[in-house]
């Protein structure tokens, strides 16, 4: 044998199965999967549903293990009891064969191809399956029907609820045959559908006689809080048409919103004295049954210290409340307006300007003793007469995360003043004209964004606001999805809940 020949051949072999193997590429990957977060337990007859966030992986996730057992895991390098579950690569899982009446808990993590698992298990859950227990069936879509040419009409299986925070980006719509995406502007459940089935999308003009795709993603729940699964029940397909908003009269008890579908807006906030705060909107707003609970005030530094609201009363123009409060503090208050506050169409409060950040009141002046005054107290400066905007943030990046995710990142803002209230993230397809913006924490550094559509452009904006509502000119930058080649469908991904994960210790996982 010509025993160079062969190791010749053997050198290309042995090339050609790495080339050929992924996996081998896979083994020099050292990088654990994030951990897994909000996982959620629904109890049924001899089973639970588990439901969790879709994990990140620098390469990615191949699939996610759930650990359970009959006993609580509380200490590093303690075990489940029960034999763990490969629940393969998606984000919910119904555990079967389990004993009704018998408390059960829940972990889970992620693993790469590599077999790189998430650190940390997740946040323990517990469930108790029962005869006649909870609802576990996920909702679907039934139908979507243009109204008019403004308007999409979304039927599900049963009633359902959307994210309180930018519920249009739990939709998307593109043309059926070459993918371009129609922008979902706004979504909100049909208040005229007695069943809570049916959500209202306002989009871009659609093109009258084309069919388009609508996809509902998975922070679309039903009122157990299963949330939608990806896959043919989260879609429907309608056709486009020409029909002004006025002009159409739906038939039945749906009924579509025509002219103005815009909720108002907070513009200003005055403190005339450190028991009254004036709240002004951007047109005339109606109060809800209870108008002092519409409004909730917390100290900036303490969110768990809430100032006490009294009274909410509308002038009489109709688009200034004044709330009494318990004495203020000359310090920074939250300032909320929940969603019962609407304008005359019944719109409700736009959630991208439903917050803002305000300086307490200082006590009233003392009372003359005599004809000598008390000295006066040294005048604190409101933030309300600040006219120069914080420092932008910079460095603003965005990276896909898994199939239509992208997280926005940055680096904060200098804030020499420190009275960065908030920052706002702004979405555009030409870079010129932007949607409302989600105003975030000025603690926040990095944001997810799904509901995107591929083959788009998006430009994104990040702005810094302060207390006086004074805002940066913004710092910008653009990203396109891409269809995969090969491989799963596109899903969309749940926004993660800023913070939300702190208030939980996860349980380190046995090494």
């Amino acid at each position: 044998m010509n025993t160079k020949k062969y190791s010749v051949l053997a050198s290309l072999l042995v090339m050609a199965m790495l080339i050929l193997t992924p996996a081998a590429y896979a083994q020099a990957d050292t990088e654990a999967p994030s951990d897994v977060e909000n996982v959620r337990a629904f109890p049924g007859d001899g089973q639970v549903k588990l439901t969790w966030n879709v994990a990140t992986d620098n390469e990615v996730v191949a699939g996610y293990k759930i650990y359970l057992g009959t006993e609580a895991v509380t200490e590093p390098g303690q075990d489940y009891n029960m034999e763990t579950v490969d629940a393969g690569n998606k984000i919910s899982y119904e555990v079967t064969g389990l004993e009704n009446g018998t408390e059960y808990f829940f972990a889970v993590t992620a693993y790469d191809a590599s077999n790189n698992e998430s650190v940390n298990y997740s946040v323990e859950v517990s469930a108790t399956p029962s005869h006649g227990a909870a609802d576990t069936e996920a909702p679907t879509v039934a139908k979507a029907e243009a109204l008019d040419k403004y308007t999409v009409l979304v039927t599900f299986s049963e009633e359902v609820e959307l994210p309180e925070v930018d519920p249009q980006a739990a939709f998307s719509v593109q043309e059926d045959v070459t993918t371009m995406a129609l922008e979902v502007l706004a979504a909100a459940v049909n208040v005229e559908d007695t069943t809570g089935k049916s959500v209202l999308l306002t989009t871009a003009e659609q093109k009258a006689g084309e069919n388009y795709i609508l996809t509902a993603g998975i922070q679309v729940e039903d009122k157990a809080g299963n949330p939608i699964e990806s896959g043919t029940s989260d879609t429907a397909i309608f056709t486009g048409t020409d029909l002004e908003p006025k002009e159409f009269e739906p038939e039945g008890d749906l009924v579509a919103a025509a002219g103005d579908t815009t909720g108002p807006q907070l513009i200003d906030v005055q403190v005339p004295d450190n028991t009254h705060v004036m709240v002004a909107f951007s047109e005339v707003v109606k109060l809800g049954t209870t108008p002092a609970l519409s409004f909730i005030i917390t100290e900036e530094e303490n969110i768990q210290k809430t100032l006490q609201v009294y009274e909410a009363v509308l002038n009489e123009a109709g688009d200034i409340v004044t709330l009494t409060t318990d004495p203020q503090e000359a310090k920074n208050y939250n300032l909320i307006v929940m969603e019962d506050v609407t304008d005359v169409e019944g719109n409700m409060i736009d959630v991208a300007n439903n917050a803002t950040v305000f300086f307490g009141g200082v006590a009233e002046e003392e009372e003359i003793v005599g004809e000598e005054e008390m000295p006066a107290e040294e005048e604190v400066v409101s933030p309300m007469d600040d006219m120069t905007a914080p420092e932008d943030a910079s460095d603003l990046k965005a990276k896909i995360l898994e199939d239509m995710m992208v997280m926005l990142t940055w680096t904060p803002s200098a804030n020499t003043a420190g009275d960065l209230a908030n920052y706002i993230v702004y979405k555009s397809t030409d870079g010129e004209s932007y949607a409302d913006g989600v105003v975030l924490n000025p603690t926040d550094e990095s944001y997810n964004v799904a509901g995107l559509v591929s083959d788009v452009t998006y430009f994104f904006k990040l702005t810094a606001r302060d207390a006086a509502g004074n805002e940066s000119e913004g710092v910008t930058t653009a990203f396109k999805l891409e269809l995969p080649k090969t491989g799963p469908g596109l899903a969309f991904l749940l926004l993660g809940s800023a913070g939300l994960g702190g208030l939980m210790s996860r349980k380190k996982k046995r090494k």
